[in-house]
Parts: structure tokens; sequence; C-alpha cells
């Protein structure tokens, strides 16, 4: 299976509450999505494809209640593009996708925080981060 039919398979056992194996497919469309962005890591479907599964892990960790698991699985791909956009040698291309692929991320955990609150340094820090995320892309160097 491709990881299109991994995440598809995920969904279906995501909405008949079977977390198991809804998790082991996701995991495995993030294992097919990991080894496509190491040989081509601009590939911004992967990309996209890569954050969902993580952010649909995050969503059964909260079904299942198990909060610091569902968050781990939102900052791992923020922090990977928030890593990329800071790197050094990166091309610009890749860290426009990294850039652009963080007002995905950033959503997302701010939207977690809303029912899971975090400390206020922290907080501070994803909204700063979305701030400089939504500017207009001409200020992206």
């Amino acid at each position: 299976m491709n990881w299109q039919q991994l995440m598809t398979k995920g969904n279906d056992c995501f909405n008949q509450q079977a977390w198991q194996q809804a998790q082991g497919y996701y995991e495995g469309a993030i294992e097919q999505l990991d080894a496509m962005l190491l040989e081509n890591p601009k590939q911004v479907e992967a990309i996209q494809g890569w954050i969902c599964g993580y952010h649909n892990l995050s969503a059964l960790h909260v079904k299942t209640g198990n909060v610091v698991e569902a968050q781990r699985c939102l900052l791992i791909p923020h922090q990977s593009m928030m890593h990329l956009i800071e790197r050094e040698g990166l091309d610009d291309d890749h860290k426009l996708i990294a850039f652009r692929a963080t007002k995905i991320t950033l959503t997302a955990l701010l939207e977690f925080t809303q029912d899971f609150p975090i400390c206020q340094s922290c907080s501070d820090r994803l909204m700063t981060q979305y701030l400089a995320v939504t500017q207009p892309e001409s200020r992206f160097h």
C-alpha cells in the first residue's frame, strides 16, 4: 500500500475507534513519507502528507487520553520545519517550503493549546512564530 492508502485506512479505523489499527496505518504512512523525503526533501505533497500523518496521530492520542503524546506528535513536524527555516546553507526554495509548512504546524499547535493550555513562555513563543509566518511572504529572504 502507498502512503495515501495507508492514511485512508488509518482514517477509516479512526472513525471506527479502532485506535491501534489506526495508529499502525498512520505510522506506516509516516515511514513511507520519511523515505520519500530522504530522497527528495522538496516534495511538497510528501511534506504535507507527513505533517498530516503526525496531526492524525495527535488527534488519535487526544481521543485516547494521551495528551503528552498528542502534543509530541504536533511538535515533531513543527520543530522539523522550524529547524529547516533556521538551517544555514539550505537553499531558498527549501526554506520557503518549510516556511509555508509552519503555517500548518503552528495553526494546529495553537488550536491544541486552546484545549490543553501550555505555559505562558511557550505560548508567547508560538504566537511570535505565528505572527512571523503570517507576514506577507515578500519578507522572506
